[in-house]
């Protein structure tokens, strides 16, 4: 077990999971967070399993910045085989209501944090004999109402997802993207705040347009990127892979 990942977001939700998922076949995880507590409390519980965790508080808006801490955290790792792009946010409001500063951080985050977190691995990745990007989409790429800037962030994931694996796939870098429907995130459960609905009210609606009738876990989509990270899915790449419970 000698891989080592970075996954930014790593502090909470879908990301923190990511980590916890990706200890079972990686040796060493880099969390990148914009909050240190939650950061730190993941690595925390990556080294009782015996991985080797290294936390950078960052703000991946930063583009600077982010080249800085995955440069660390490679030297400090050994090395790189996996980056995650988990970071996001949704900040909404109908469209005749959105401000400039409203549309962009949310596409800043999303679309500036994933390119940033990738270009700044590529010198790490292309030392990897088994190199891999994995992004996180979601279905509010199909269309999301009151939430326009988190629709076209996740449509250009998965447009970034394609284009770097045009790109990157003649020099053995595999990239996909997971676009996971309602999940239960702390992100996900502040949307209820926002719409004015109780957390039962929110997601049983959810659950209640879903093939599968209940809403989704983090670890669930965890699994999916460990799929795209592993060798099993070594002849797929430009994909996006939708956990949705439905079709």
């Amino acid at each position: 077990m000698s891989r080592v990942a970075i996954v930014s977001g790593g502090g909470r939700g879908i990301g923190a999971a990511v980590c916890r998922k990706l200890a079972d076949r990686f040796r060493a995880i880099g969390v990148i967070d914009r909050d240190r507590d939650p950061a730190e409390q993941v690595a925390a519980e990556l080294r009782a399993a015996g991985r080797v965790a290294e936390v950078r508080v960052v703000d991946v808006t930063n583009v600077d910045a982010v080249g800085q801490a995955v440069d660390s955290l490679v030297a400090e790792m050994g090395g790189l085989d996996t980056v995650v792009a988990a970071a996001g946010n949704q900040v909404g409001a109908d469209l005749a209501d959105m401000s400039v500063a409203v549309w962009s951080t949310v596409l800043d985050v999303h679309l500036t944090g994933s390119f940033a977190l990738v270009r700044a691995s590529l010198p790490a990745l292309r030392k990897s004999a088994n190199p891999s990007v994995v992004l996180i989409a979601s279905i509010a790429a199909r269309g999301i109402a009151g939430h326009a800037n988190y629709g076209a962030a996740k449509a250009g994931i998965m447009g970034l997802t394609r284009s770097l694996a045009r790109e990157l796939g003649p020099e053995g870098i595999r990239v996909n993207a997971v676009a996971p429907g309602f999940i239960d995130t702390r992100m996900t459960r502040d949307g209820a705040g926002r719409r004015r609905l109780s957390w039962e009210e929110f997601a049983g609606a959810a659950a209640a347009a879903s093939a599968l009738g209940r809403i989704g876990q983090p670890e669930e989509v965890a699994s999916v990127v460990d799929f795209l990270a592993s060798s099993d899915s070594s002849y797929m790449t430009g994909q996006i892979v939708y956990a949705t419970g439905g079709p």
